[in-house]
């Protein structure tokens, strides 16, 4: 159960930690690190969307989702993406 408001939460974080490992960190709007999780997988499968779908497991925990057209880069093993309520039938701009 999240311990803070979907007000709150602003995007989910992906980040390559070491090989074979993701981190999937819940973001506030004021940049703090609200929930965190670890995807693990066999380095031979290591594809965008497998992470994007594991980010998207893992806020859909909390209540979330994203859009996978709005996941931006963020250096070259780490990307974020803006959150939306689930249920939300509104996607972001563009």
């Amino acid at each position: 159960m999240a311990d803070f408001t979907a007000a709150q939460a602003a995007v989910v974080r992906i980040e390559r930690a070491e090989e074979g490992r993701w981190d999937l960190t819940v973001i506030s709007d004021s940049g703090v690190r609200m929930s965190h999780g670890v995807y693990l997988f066999d380095a031979a499968s290591d594809d965008a969307e497998d992470e994007q779908s594991a980010a998207l497991d893992f806020v859909r925990g909390y209540g979330f989702r994203f859009e996978s057209d709005a996941v931006v880069a963020d250096g070259p093993d780490a990307f974020w993406a803006p959150l939306l309520p689930l249920g939300s039938d509104q996607h972001a701009e563009g």
